[in-house]
């Protein structure tokens, strides 16, 4: 099983969702009598299991397993958890969160741990590229530790039920451990992997005090998620402790990176530098708001006002991970990228953020939004989001991989 055809699996999957994006976006301007939550649930599940972890799952193999992607085991492994996802898309709008979609997310889960134990078994190079086996070796693991939190929901929803505070705090806990653990760590590995591709030695102490500082802001990270129960001041001063230290994380990565930014310029297109560059300052963004949210009067309006959480979370998924992965996957030469495509889909993302967050804005300042255009705008914009999907999830495939 190729890396390449992994990598575009995992961009049909990233098109399939973003039809579904689309039919949510679509609801409030025209009524389709369809259960709004149901798609939510197929549209969140299928774009981190389908769309990000297919595409990190299929960067990572490519770098560490090689010829072992060809084997009877890890082809299995890969088409089971395929068809768990491919499950999940279409018994989720059907039913919700019930017996089948339940049953695939279990079985996609259980194919996780297979993966697992083959990786560890069968990595190749973890001493050529040391900086990244790091950081991929802890993304994996803190997504085990992400995939605690289905198998001890319906314990929580039938002893304690969906209006508790512990569902809430484990539904925030699986989404925290997927993009601030798994996804961002993934994330800072392959980075680096850019580097150390050219037998770049990377400064272990400087790599170290990223790790940790990473490390620190996950773990203590997390209480931010539990803020809007105001569980009290101990609480803050740790998910305080935990956005301080993704800011500090931030600047030793761009200490590192300016160090060797000659060579990683050269290393990819300046297309590809260029998005690069994008992905840091929305990471900076990102690291920012997370530190504004461990103070209690903006975890609460994050909370009571859902289109600053929507936007929150859709600046990580869409300005951060996709583009990054999309780049990743242009630079190892497993499709091609084009830059229309791109910009098409990337304008589409910042005007419906920009309408999300203003609109979030206006409720805070209690100015009254002019609900249908707001409505409106998402949905067309949305559709050109779409439209720089499909363009470049659905081109023809390099012959050659040119990492």
């Amino acid at each position: 099983m190729k890396a390449k055809a992994q990598f575009r699996i995992a961009l049909y999957f990233f098109a399939s969702i973003a039809l579904l994006g689309l039919i949510l976006r679509m609801v409030p301007v025209f009524p389709l009598g369809i259960n709004f939550s149901n798609y939510l649930h197929a549209h969140s599940h299928v774009a981190f299991l389908g769309w990000l972890h297919g595409a990190f799952i299929s960067l990572i193999s490519y770098i560490f397993l090689k010829d072992k992607l060809q084997t009877r085991l890890f082809k299995f492994i890969y088409w089971f958890t395929i068809i768990n996802i491919i499950g999940m898309y279409f018994s989720f709008p059907i039913q919700g969160y019930k017996l089948f979609s339940i049953l695939f997310l279990s079985l996609f889960l259980i194919g996780t741990y297979m993966f697992l134990f083959y990786f560890f078994k069968h990595k190749t190079d973890t001493e050529r590229y040391p900086a990244t086996y790091k950081f991929v070796k802890a993304g994996l693991w803190l997504q085990f530790l992400s995939s605690l939190s289905p198998w001890s929901l319906g314990p929580i929803i039938k002893i304690l039920g969906k209006q508790s505070n512990f569902y809430k705090y484990d539904i925030f806990y699986y989404l925290h451990f997927q993009y601030n653990g798994w996804f961002l760590f993934a994330t800072i590995g392959l980075t680096l992997y850019l580097l150390e591709r050219r037998n770049i030695k990377l400064p272990a102490k400087q790599v170290q005090r990223l790790y940790r500082l990473l490390l620190v802001a996950v773990f203590f990270g997390y209480f931010s998620n539990t803020l809007w129960a105001n569980p009290g001041l101990v609480f803050n001063i740790l998910a305080l402790i935990g956005g301080a230290a993704e800011i500090a994380a931030f600047f030793v990565l761009l200490q590192i990176l300016n160090r060797y930014h000659h060579y990683l310029h050269h290393t990819i297109s300046d297309f590809s530098y260029k998005i690069l560059i994008l992905v840091l300052a929305t990471f900076m963004l990102k690291a920012v708001l997370q530190f504004m949210g461990s103070f209690q009067y903006y975890a609460d309006l994050s909370f009571q006002i859902r289109d600053f959480i929507i936007g929150y979370l859709h600046l990580i998924m869409l300005g951060i991970f996709t583009p990054f992965l999309l780049i990743l996957g242009h630079e190892f030469g497993f499709y091609i990228l084009k830059k229309k495509a791109f910009w098409l889909f990337y304008s589409g993302f910042l005007i419906t953020e920009t309408l999300i967050f203003t609109r979030a804005v206006l409720v805070w300042f209690k100015i009254t939004a002019p609900t249908a255009f707001f409505n409106r705008g998402l949905f067309i914009f949305t559709l050109w989001m779409v439209l720089g999907i499909w363009w470049f999830s659905l081109l023809k495939t390099k012959d050659n991989v040119t990492v």
